[in-house]
């Protein structure tokens, strides 16, 4: 990271402070990363770099890293004290809630009564063009807003641009990092959609006001102009905190992750989406290499690293099993379906990956078949709905073998089986070996399972297609023809039917779910798996299908409004291609109605404890299983309105207690971290300007203070 360290030693008087943001995968050491950096650049004497770093993380672990307590400012920065950065280096963790008031306050001049008041003209008028539904689009911010909005009030500050030389930022877990990057397009749209159409009624108003004398025409204009230049003040923040991030002069990233092929994974992904966003990546940081940084990895230094991994087992496991004691004893999981407590079903390492349907029929009759947490899957009972199960994890932690594996389970017990999958990558055509192409069922040979008149069809489903369909019926909708002459607020409104290219992550895997509620309905199935992909935005793909109808609900009555109200089409101006325009929005809106059933159904299925569960499968490290109590506590607490049942826990590469399984272990774990490594070069090998890797041991305690940090400041920096 050398050179990282020399381009912002470079910096010239007068310039913006240089921006890092450090991200990757929760666990991984961002933190201490980031934290080790801004200890090396303030405490280099010969730089005198006066450096700030900033947590956007909401688990704010940066006063932990430091050893300083930074919730006693408020969000402010606070100044180091210690003799080795001399005063030059300040911490602070954002305040997101006090953020997102700002933003409400900015956005309420929207509001639609609020905007009459201001207008001086009636409440109906503007509800007959459709605004109050617009308006309620607005009501739930997007996730992340209050973080985005917190960093660029410290990024745009003007103390941070003339106090700073440096500006170190310590981001959330990848999916969060991802969504803060894209939120600035969206809000910088949304805004000037709202700005555009103030505006619009604003010209309107005063020609009424003029026409029929109002003496209150200037003062409301000035309220008006007001509420205007606020919303322009915070859309002009988004737009330079997007300008920021693309600009690779004076913002660098940098990606942390572990040399694991679940590391590397979703550090490829974010990679290539920060690459695709125009983002510059400077240095990848791959911490906890076992035996050092060579590619030869010594033996005394892996059964080191086994021992640790046992003992860490134990602990992580433990933990997880008092967590989901926790959960099963509270109100919320006992009044919600089965009062069972949640099993937790520990899967062996295999040295060997399991493919096929023999192989998946093997641990599926070793981990499930005859697995009392399972009972009530396997066996037949007499409802008629079929049951189904939504398998939820990161990717690497062998999810798609697991659904697999009960999918293979449930069949072999005579249950018509449907597996279904969503994941991009489509990685259950490798695990059963079969072809899958063309998105339609296939029925799978149950191949070396004991005759059973059960049976397995497998689905790979293509959410980006879905999603594009979609956005096609809402184009229709709004009335997406090309004739520059329909101008006005139509032309305004039709911008809605951008909201769907920012839609929340996972909405495409819901989209193309509602396509086969049908087929599920239909299919004679009883038991129903969903390998969904590693988004790790499960929640929202949960809580998505309500959020969509109530948009198709708001968008039918806007479109309703604005396509079929004489008046309004009067107003705004009409093309002379309206009544195609009113029979291709018939066409859509019969389309989305029936969508928005499905949206119905499937919202009613997921909310459906008696028929619908969660599987979470992770393996037994800090990394998997600290992501996995989150998730379990999020399904059962933190969406009162439709809690998920989680009823199982896979926990799969569980060691063996006698040791006998050390060799096969280390031998995986040496391939395993020399085959991801090379993977990570491989993937950004081919990026415009590839970033340089950096390889960190695996250290025995974590780094605390700024003592602490030097040292990995040290290794960071080390000369290779």
């Amino acid at each position: 990271m050398n050179k990282l360290v020399e381009d912002i030693s470079s910096r010239s008087p007068g310039q913006l402070p240089s921006t890092v943001f450090v991200g990757g995968k929760g666990g991984v050491g961002k933190t201490t990363v980031s934290s080790a950096l801004a200890v090396s650049l303030a405490s280099a004497i010969e730089k005198d770099l006066k450096v700030l770093i900033v947590s956007t993380d909401p688990a704010h672990s940066l006063g932990d890293a430091l050893d300083e307590d930074l919730r006693k400012n408020n969000g402010r920065p606070v100044a180091m004290t210690d003799s080795l950065t001399g005063g030059r280096l300040d911490a602070c963790e954002v305040d997101a809630s006090a953020a997102l008031e700002d933003f409400r306050e900015n956005i309420a001049a929207f509001d639609i009564d609020r905007l009459a008041d201001a207008l001086g003209v009636s409440v109906d008028l503007l509800e007959s063009f459709g605004l109050r539904e617009f308006s309620g689009l607005l009501n739930n911010p997007p996730p992340g807003l209050d973080e985005l909005v917190a960093l660029s009030n410290v990024l745009d500050s003007e103390s941070v641009a003339k106090g700073y030389d440096v500006v170190i930022v310590d981001t959330a877990p990848t999916g969060h990092t991802l969504r803060l990057l894209a939120l600035p397009k969206f809000l910088d749209g949304l805004l000037g959609k709202l700005i555009k159409i103030r505006l619009q009624l604003s010209g309107l108003a005063s020609t009424l006001q003029t026409f029929f004398g109002n003496d209150e025409a200037q003062k409301r204009a000035k309220s008006i102009d007001d509420a205007v230049n606020r919303l322009e003040q915070f859309r002009r923040k988004m737009s330079n905190l997007r300008e920021r991030l693309q600009d690779s002069q004076s913002t660098r990233f940098v990606v942390v992750t572990v040399p694991t092929k679940l590391g590397v994974a979703e550090s490829k992904r974010l990679a290539a989406e920060l690459n695709y966003q125009g983002v510059s990546i400077t240095d990848i940081v791959v911490n906890q290499c076992v035996g050092g940084i060579d590619d030869d990895v010594d033996s005394e230094a892996l059964q080191q690293y086994y021992d640790r991994r046992k003992d860490g087992q134990k602990k992580w496991i433990a933990k997880l099993e008092e967590a989901v004691q926790d959960v099963s004893c509270s109100e919320e999981y006992k009044a919600n379906g089965s009062s069972a407590p949640i099993g937790i079903t520990r899967v062996p390492f295999f040295d060997v990956e399991l493919v096929g349907v023999p192989a998946l029929g093997y641990l599926a009759a070793q981990c499930f078949t005859e697995n009392l947490s399972f009972a009530h899957l396997m066996n037949v009972d007499s409802s008629n709905e079929p049951r189904v199960v939504i398998c939820g994890g990161k990717g690497g932690v062998g999810k798609t073998t697991t659904s697999s594996a009960l999918a293979v389970s449930m069949a072999s017990k005579g249950h018509k089986v449907a597996l279904i999958s969503t994941d991009p990558a489509h990685s259950i055509g490798d695990a059963i070996e079969i072809d899958l192409s063309g998105g339609k069922l296939v029925d799978v040979p149950l191949i070396g399972i004991p005759t059973t008149d059960g049976s397995l069809s497998v689905l790979e489903i293509d959410p980006s297609t879905a999603i594009n369909q979609f956005k096609g019926v809402v184009d229709q909708l709004i009335g997406g023809d090309d004739n520059p002459s329909d101008a006005g607020l139509r032309n305004t409104l039709r911008d809605l039917q951008e909201v769907f290219d920012t839609l929340p992550a996972g909405t495409d895997e819901v989209v193309a779910l509602a396509k086969i509620v049908n087929l599920v309905k239909k299919g004679g199935f009883d038991r129903i798996v969903l390998d969904t992909a590693p988004t790790g935005h499960t929640l929202r793909m949960l809580s998505t299908p309500g959020f969509l109808a109530e948009l198709i609900d708001r968008l039918l009555i806007i479109a309703e409004k604005v396509n079929s109200n004489t008046a309004i089409k009067m107003l705004i101006g009409s093309s002379a291609r309206s009544e195609d325009i009113s029979n291709a929005a018939a066409t859509a809106k019969s389309t989305l109605l029936s969508f928005q059933l499905q949206m119905y159904d499937l919202e009613n299925l997921f909310a459906d404890a008696a028929q619908t569960e969660f599987l979470i499968v992770t393996v037994p490290t800090e990394l998997a299983v600290r992501e996995s109590m989150r998730l379990l506590n999020d399904l059962t607490f933190e969406s009162p309105d439709m809690p998920i049942k989680c009823r199982n826990i896979v926990a799969n590469q569980v060691l063996g207690d006698d040791g006998n399984d050390a060799k096969t272990f280390l031998d995986h774990v040496g391939q395993t971290q020399a085959i991801s490594v090379k993977d990570l070069e491989d993937a950004v090998s081919s990026y415009p300007a590839p970033p340089l890797i950096t390889k960190i041991k695996y250290l025995d305690t974590e780094p605390r203070g700024v003592f602490g940090l030097k040292v990995l400041a040290d290794e960071l920096l080390r000369e290779i």
